[in-house]
C-alpha cells in the first residue's frame, strides 16, 4: 500500500507539474511575473489548469497516505495524514471553483487556496524541521528543511506581494519550493520500500 501510494502521489505531482509548464508555454499573454497560477483556470486551456489543481491534490492525499501507512501507531502519523488531506481538498476545491467565475466562486478558491499552501507549508515544516525525536515523517534531511523553511518564508510574504507586479513571481518561487519539497518526501523512501519487500 506504502508503494503504491507513493507512486500516485509522485504521478499526480509530475501530472501537475506538466501542466503548469505546458501553459507556461501556450498562455503568452499571461506573463509570469505579474499574473498569478490560477489565471490560467480562466480562458483558453483552463481545463489543464483545473486538471494541475486536481492532479496536485490527489498527489498530496496519496503521499499523506504513504507517510501515514509508514507509522500507523504514532499519533503524529494520524496528524500528518489529516495536513495532507485538508491540503488536498484546498487545492481540489481550488481547481473546482475557479478564480473570476463568480463571486462566490472566487471567494471559495481563494479560501481554499490559502488553506492548502498553508497546510502543505506545515506538512512540509513538521516532516522536515520538526525537532522530536520520534518522527512519522523523514530522518533528519536538510535539503527538505531547506525547502520547508523556504516555502514557509515565501507563503509569509505572499500577502505583502499579492497586490504588486511581482505577485506572479513570488507565487511561482512558492509553488516551486513547495512542489519540490513534495516530490522528494513522495520519492525518498521508494527505493527502501523495495528492500524490504526483497
Amino acid at each position: 500500500m506504502r508503494r503504491r501510494a507513493r507512486i500516485v502521489s509522485v504521478a499526480g505531482l509530475l501530472c501537475s507539474i506538466t501542466c503548469v509548464t505546458i501553459l507556461h508555454t501556450v498562455r503568452t499573454d499571461l506573463s509570469p511575473l505579474s499574473h498569478r497560477l490560477s489565471e490560467y483556470a480562466v480562458g483558453p486551456y483552463g481545463w489543464m489548469m483545473t486538471a494541475a489543481f486536481i492532479s496536485l491534490g490527489c498527489g498530496v492525499m496519496a503521499l499523506g497516505i504513504a507517510r501515514w501507512a509508514e507509522k500507523r501507531r504514532d499519533e503524529g502519523a494520524r496528524i500528518i495524514l489529516a495536513t495532507a488531506l485538508l491540503a488536498a481538498v484546498g487545492t481540489i476545491l481550488s481547481g473546482v471553483f475557479r478564480t473570476g467565475a463568480s463571486d462566490i466562486s472566487e471567494a471559495i478558491h481563494s479560501r481554499a487556496s490559502a488553506i492548502a499552501v498553508v497546510a502543505v507549508v506545515a506538512l512540509a515544516l513538521a516532516c522536515s524541521v520538526s525537532l522530536a525525536r520520534r518522527r512519522p515523517c523523514a530522518a533528519s534531511d536538510p535539503v527538505g528543511a531547506g525547502l520547508a523553511v523556504t516555502a514557509a518564508a515565501l507563503a509569509v510574504m505572499s500577502p505583502v506581494w499579492h497586490h504588486t507586479r511581482w505577485t506572479g513571481l513570488s507565487q511561482r518561487l512558492l509553488w516551486i519550493a513547495l512542489i519540490t519539497w513534495l516530490l522528494r518526501a513522495a520519492w525518498e523512501r521508494v527505493p527502501k520500500l523495495d528492500e524490504e519487500a526483497a
